[in-house]
């Protein structure tokens, strides 16, 4: 095969897999789907529905992950989608040394993050360093904030009865406002 022909292959490749890539918000959903439209694009192991929540068992990658998708109450349509990592590890280094790699990656695909926070309970300033020791004692949050035109992507290392998370959850700018209109909607009329 000519260099020619291999270079104009390659490059109709990623061009063709970009333009694949821009059509999903996340994994192989849009913003607005139904439920039976998630199940349909979703090729990971449906766990269970619940309410306006389907949740998976996954991957991401080589991580073992739960992957939920949150629906509008009343119009069923996808506002918000999140990845829930457990590393299976009760050792902290570990989720801070993937929580920072998670971070790099996303800062990659989504350029600078617009808000980086390391919060402990108490409010005290603490460096890097100290991220490990301060989440065995359930005393920080990490989160790292990017935003797309149409999303808003948040990166969070925390820890919940004794047990580490990361989370990588995606909220669309638009479908939020309405899930949030239609939950007033609804309390308002159970009031």
């Amino acid at each position: 095969m000519n260099p020619l022909t291999v270079f104009i292959s390659v490059l109709t490749l990623v061009f063709t897999q970009e333009l694949t890539a821009q059509d999903f918000t996340f994994r192989n959903s849009k913003w607005g789907m139904d439920t039976i439209q998630v199940k349909n694009a979703e090729t990971a192991l449906l766990l269970y529905s619940k309410g306006n929540s389907l949740v998976y068992n996954g991957k991401l990658s080589n991580l073992d992950t739960k992957i939920v998708y949150d629906f509008t109450p009343t119009n069923n349509r996808l506002y918000q989608s999140f990845y829930i990592i457990n590393l299976n590890s009760k050792n902290p280094s570990i989720y801070v040394k993937n929580f920072l790699m998670l971070e790099e990656l996303l800062t990659t695909k989504y350029k600078q993050p617009v808000r980086k926070s390391a919060n402990t309970i108490n409010g005290k300033v603490i460096t890097q360093d100290e991220w490990a020791s301060n989440l065995i004692s359930d005393n920080l949050n990490l989160e790292t904030k990017w935003t797309t035109d149409d999303t808003e992507i948040i990166l969070s290392l925390y820890s919940i009865n004794d047990e580490l998370l990361i989370e990588i959850r995606y909220t669309s700018v638009v479908y939020n406002k309405k899930a949030d209109e239609e939950k007033k909607v609804k309390i308002l009329k159970e009031l």
